[in-house]
C-alpha cells in the first residue's frame, strides 16, 4: 500500500511539474525596468575619467596606508618590548610572531609597490 501511495505521489508531482506553465508573468516587467535603467546609464552626459577616479581614490589609499604604517610601528614596538623583557622560551614565541609581522609588512608595502608599478605601466601604455 505504501508503495502504491508513493508511486501515485511521484506520478502526480511529475504531471503537475510538466503540465504547469513555467512562464513568469512578472518577467516582462522586470526586463522593462532593467532596460530603462540601462538606457538611463548609457545616456549619461559624460563618463568618469581616469583622472577623476584617481583624484577620488588616492586620498583613501593614502589614509589606509598611513593607518597600516601606524599599526605596523605599534606592533613592532610592542613585540620589541616583549622580546626584551621575556625569558628565552618566550623569545622563541615572539620570534614566530615577528616573522608573521615581517610577512605582513612585505605584503602591505609590496602591494603598494606592485600597484604603483602597474598604474605607471598602464599610464605609459595608454597615454
Amino acid at each position: 500500500m505504501k508503495k502504491y501511495l508513493k508511486r501515485t505521489a511521484i506520478v502526480i508531482t511529475t504531471l503537475i511539474a510538466i503540465l504547469c506553465s513555467n512562464r513568469v508573468f512578472a518577467l516582462s516587467d522586470i526586463k522593462d525596468t532593467g532596460d530603462a535603467f540601462l538606457s538611463q546609464g548609457s545616456s549619461a552626459s559624460s563618463p568618469i575619467t581616469v583622472q577623476e577616479a584617481w583624484d577620488e581614490l588616492l586620498p583613501i589609499a593614502q589614509i589606509l596606508l598611513a593607518i597600516a604604517s601606524v599599526v605596523l610601528v605599534i606592533a613592532y614596538m610592542y613585540l620589541g618590548i616583549q622580546y626584551m623583557i621575556t625569558d628565552p622560551q618566550g623569545k622563541a614565541d615572539i620570534k614566530q610572531k615577528l616573522i608573521g609581522l615581517v610577512i605582513a609588512t612585505v605584503i602591505i608595502y609590496g602591494g603598494v609597490g606592485i600597484f604603483t608599478i602597474i598604474i605607471n605601466l598602464f599610464n605609459s601604455i595608454f597615454a
